[in-house]
């Protein structure tokens, strides 16, 4: 179901938006940029459902009339949404939103509105865009028609082509305060007080907090922290902890062995406040004087290089064994 209120950390960004509606005022095109998992889809369709909607008080949808009724079930016709595609066959998501699509989305802007008001494209994530989708974009960016908004959403607005940007207002979107976030993740945990723990390892996004809360492979990080113990003071082969680490999802893997070299490198540098994997300490303090700083900072470097080859196909497996003979030394 399509969002109707946005979060409570954007109350600045839809005061903003709403008294431009109010004034008549909202831009065609809109550039909601900030950090994954802070809610910017739910900023854009609440946005949406508030244009949609034939009888909005208070700067909020009905949710009875037809517009609401078909923007919670999903089935509004004058929205449309462009994101890369995904084959049916393999079940691959493409990298790009290609030319094709954007032609569909002219083809739907070109059309009246079926309700009769607004006609509404959200593009996420615009970054995706590749360089001919975004050029077959500008002239409908400069001349969309009247009650048109376009809304494109990314985590890296510097990635958009100057071309882009130049025509859209931006809405810069960043994470909310602490206290906030860990109020309102606490309250739809589980366990409330890893609140403060998952907002650290998710960079201070809530909503990305809370998908890693629901994530197997968060409840599996003691057990990697604890094999690249094992690994790095000699207790265990490189091949055995290839092997067991193989079962977790490469990227996974990889995103939190960056984490934790991360650490170790702070715990080594006496930054302990930094610490994101604060309930690791111990570990992180043994790895920190098996490895030190540097090593650390090397097989941190090494982690990237690996999710830069993962994306190029290297066989995953290969990339794990390389990871840690090297943390073997």
């Amino acid at each position: 179901m399509a969002h109707f209120q946005p979060y409570p950390w954007h109350d600045a960004a839809w005061q903003r938006l709403t008294d431009l509606q109010s004034r008549q005022r909202l831009p065609h095109a809109l550039v909601l940029s900030g950090p994954a998992g802070t809610g910017k889809t739910a900023l854009a369709e609440s946005l949406a459902a508030l244009l949609f909607c034939a009888a909005p008080k208070d700067n909020k949808p009905c949710g009875g009339c037809k517009g609401c009724l078909l923007w919670k079930a999903d089935t509004h016709p004058d929205c449309h949404r462009l994101t890369p595609l995904t084959d049916e066959k393999t079940g691959k998501t493409s990298k790009v939103i290609k030319v094709d699509q954007v032609r569909s989305l002219l083809g739907f802007l070109s059309k009246s509105a079926q309700l009769g008001g607004w006609r509404i494209a959200m593009i996420e994530p615009a970054d995706t865009l590749n360089v001919n989708a975004a050029n077959s974009l500008l002239k409908t960016l400069e001349e969309p028609g009247e009650r048109t908004l376009i809304l494109l959403l990314t985590d890296q607005p510097l990635a958009l082509l100057p071309t882009i940007r130049s025509r859209c207002q931006t809405v810069p979107l960043g994470v909310p305060e602490r206290a906030q976030a860990v109020s309102w993740l606490a309250s739809r945990l589980e366990t409330p007080e890893q609140a403060g723990l998952l907002l650290s390892l998710s960079q201070g996004a809530p909503l990305a907090g809370l998908a890693l809360a629901k994530q197997e492979v968060f409840r599996q990080r003691e057990d990697l922290a604890k094999r690249l113990l094992a690994v790095a003071t000699g207790r265990s082969g490189a091949l055995s902890a290839s092997t067991a680490s193989q079962k977790l999802p490469a990227q996974d893997f990889w995103f939190w062995l960056y984490g934790f070299c991360a650490d170790i490198h702070l715990m080594s540098s006496q930054v302990q406040g930094a610490i994101k994997n604060t309930d690791l300490l111990p570990i992180i303090r043994q790895l920190a004087d098996a490895l030190g700083g540097r090593r650390a900072l090397e097989l941190q470097a090494l982690c990237v290089e690996n999710q830069r080859l993962l994306t190029a196909n290297i066989q995953a497996g290969l990339l794990q064994d390389r990871f840690w003979e090297q943390t073997r030394g």
